[in-house]
């Protein structure tokens, strides 16, 4: 929080890219954002993902769509913290079905787009 608090646009680019892609969807679906990944005593961004999933547990949800967005590829902390930690306090929450989904990874159309943002860039200075 310390370096949010400071300027950092990590929180605020987040939220925005969770509104823009739900609003993307032509049914209307519930959908939140929570944080993962705090590491060491220091606040983190809340809402934390495992309070969020015991809580919509609490609820009644059965059914949830993980869609890690703030990370472009798969990776051992996501594998880890969302399909081994995550799923279990899923299912101790009463959780039914726990789907997370896959990073872009190496997708052609995402390849595509970081190529042609770098161009992009790269224009300005040529």
């Amino acid at each position: 929080m310390n370096i949010v608090e400071k300027g950092d646009p990590y929180s605020a680019q987040i939220r925005e890219t969770v509104e823009l892609v739900a609003n993307d969807f032509k049914k209307d679906y519930k959908y939140g954002l929570s944080f993962q990944s705090k590491v060491g005593p220091r606040k983190w961004l809340t809402p934390d993902t495992e309070s969020t999933i015991e809580e919509l547990g609490k609820s009644g949800v059965k059914k949830i769509l993980v869609v890690p967005i703030a990370f472009v590829s798969d990776h051992i902390e996501t594998a880890h913290e969302l399909n081994i930690e995550a799923r279990e306090k899923a299912v101790e929450s009463g959780i039914e079905e726990f789907i997370v989904c896959e990073g872009l990874n190496n997708s052609k159309l995402f390849i595509q787009a970081l190529a042609d943002l770098a161009l992009t860039e790269f224009e300005k200075f040529a």
